[in-house]
């Protein structure tokens, strides 16, 4: 499981503490919740930055689900 490491509501970014990847770059839009530090979440999609560097580009956290459509 991988955790939000670091957020910035401000910025729209932040990293994951991920366990194959280290620390992980996300945008707010690759979440489908309101992340906070601490939160545990799933990193279901990795695509890449344009250094060619690992970026998650959809995550989700159990424990938050999404809200309905």
């Amino acid at each position: 499981m991988a955790r939000i490491k670091q957020w910035s509501k401000e910025q729209g970014f932040g990293y994951i503490e991920h366990p194959e990847y280290g620390d992980l770059l996300f945008d707010f839009e690759a979440c489908d919740f309101e992340p906070e530090e601490g939160d545990e979440v799933i990193v279901e999609e990795v695509g890449k930055r344009y250094d060619g560097s690992p970026k998650a580009t959809r995550v989700s956290c159990p424990a938050k689900p999404a809200p309905p459509k």
